[in-house]
């Protein structure tokens, strides 16, 4: 999500920078006529120190000339400092309204595919608006709506619109914040693959699909921040009360648990969260927690536990997640729903010579990444029953010509059980996406 805000960035520092450029070179201006006009008293005092008793009209009227043209100066350097402080405070005012207006920024994806004995389809995905602000130094707000699938090729038009967080957050210092609204639950690398555009592979991985049912938010409130663990440890934390999940489970995971706003099944509340330590050297490690009944009676639980790991080290970067939801049953212990996946990003600009894609995409970025993604699912209705899995291979290119466009191909291998489709289902399909975020 910080990418998002970096136009908004950018534009202010640059009106900084400007700004603070055009007022230290007026200030040497200002500096450079006080210096004359100090170097001008000091000559109109040596003059008359040269003349001495000598009074005639000709001397006197050379001083009295030298006297004129100071006062004109000292009146005209008055004038131009007034003028400066005039400016200043007005640029000051300025830039206090522009931290109070809201901002407002974009982002989506259109995607594009080809499966094993289906037809081609083109699928806008989502289309979202992000606004956001910092009316007071110690209260903000942040708030993302979603435009799913607007239009799909082959299947009926129209999508849904969902309003995926809006929360304010007040903030007490760095390591202490409130936030309060409709959140995205802190459970798994969410950083990495809520936003789609930024998601290092088009699909989502099972982990973040069947197991934590993303897009995943919730109505509560609670604590975040972040803080140093040491000098080269820094800890970021989330912990929040939701309302939680419902009795939605099937044998595909816990995707249709996830109930509506302003609904609750029981009269319990759930727990989310989630801490990240990230290092200097480049690796970050994630904990998240989830907890809540699932039944009307509030008695049977839904706990679930995840890890996720992120090393950059030159040109490659791993990236890791282990899931693992237990799902207590009417009768006969628990259900265990688990999945993981692992993925390797390898630059490919460094291979390049500079200005590789043109000049006018100095900064390209182009990448190799490969997957592989598998999902568990125990039967929890009858034990006696098979479970479902399906696993998957990608193997894709990622191009970033600009910080703000993204261009992917993968190619994805999957197999499953044979039982009710997870995801894809069984075969193969190539996928082409597009996506902005600005």
């Amino acid at each position: 999500m910080r990418r998002i805000y970096s136009t908004h960035f950018l534009l202010t520092l640059l009106l900084f920078v400007s700004t603070s450029s055009a007022q230290k070179s007026l200030q040497n201006k200002i500096q450079e006529l006080e210096d004359n006009f100090a170097n001008l008293q000091r000559q109109i005092n040596q003059l008359k120190q040269d003349i001495g008793n000598d009074v005639s009209t000709t001397n006197s009227q050379r001083i009295a000339s030298l006297e004129a043209y100071a006062v004109q100066l000292h009146d005209v350097l008055t004038d131009v400092q007034e003028q400066v402080e005039e400016n200043s405070s007005e640029v000051t005012r300025i830039s206090k309204v522009q931290e109070n207006q809201p901002n407002l920024g974009i982002y989506g994806t259109i995607t594009a595919g080809k499966a094993t004995n289906e037809n081609t389809i083109i699928d806008g995905q989502s289309f979202e608006l992000i606004l956001s602000g910092q009316p007071h130094k110690r209260l903000s707000y942040f708030a993302e709506l979603e435009f799913e699938r607007a239009a799909t090729v082959g299947g009926s038009r129209g999508g849904e619109v969902l309003l995926e967080q809006a929360y304010t957050d007040f903030k007490i210092n760095s390591w202490m914040n409130f936030r309060g609204g409709i959140l995205l639950v802190p459970f798994g690398n969410i950083e990495r693959d809520h936003f789609a555009p930024l998601r290092d592979v088009i699909s989502k991985p099972y982990t973040s699909f069947a197991l934590a049912p993303s897009d995943w938010t919730d109505n509560g409130f609670g604590v975040n921040g972040r803080f140093n663990v040491s000098e080269n440890w820094l800890a970021d934390y989330q912990a929040y009360v939701i309302a939680g999940l419902d009795s939605g489970l099937s044998t595909t995971g816990l995707r249709a648990t996830r109930q509506g706003f302003g609904v609750d099944n029981n009269n319990n509340k759930a727990i989310a969260a989630k801490i990240s330590l990230q290092n200097t050297s480049g690796l970050t490690l994630g904990f998240s927690l989830y907890n809540g009944a699932w039944d009307d009676e509030g008695r049977k639980d839904i706990t679930g536990y995840n890890f996720d790991i992120d090393y950059q080290w030159n040109w490659l970067e791993l990236v890791a997640e282990y899931t693992k939801m237990n799902i207590d049953r009417e009768i006969n212990g628990s259900a265990v729903m688990d999945g993981y996946y692992i993925r390797s990003i390898f630059s490919l600009e460094n291979l390049f010579s500079d200005n590789w894609l043109s000049e006018d995409f100095s900064h390209a970025k182009l990448s190799l990444v490969t997957q592989y993604d598998q999902v568990n699912i125990e039967n929890f209705f009858d034990i006696s029953q098979a479970d479902n899995w399906e696993k998957r291979y990608t193997i894709g290119l990622r191009l970033q010509p600009t910080n703000s466009w993204i261009l992917s191909l993968n190619y994805e291998s999957t197999e499953d059980a044979g039982l009710e489709t997870i995801l894809r289902g069984d075969g193969s399909i190539w996928l082409f996406s597009m996506g902005y975020v600005f």
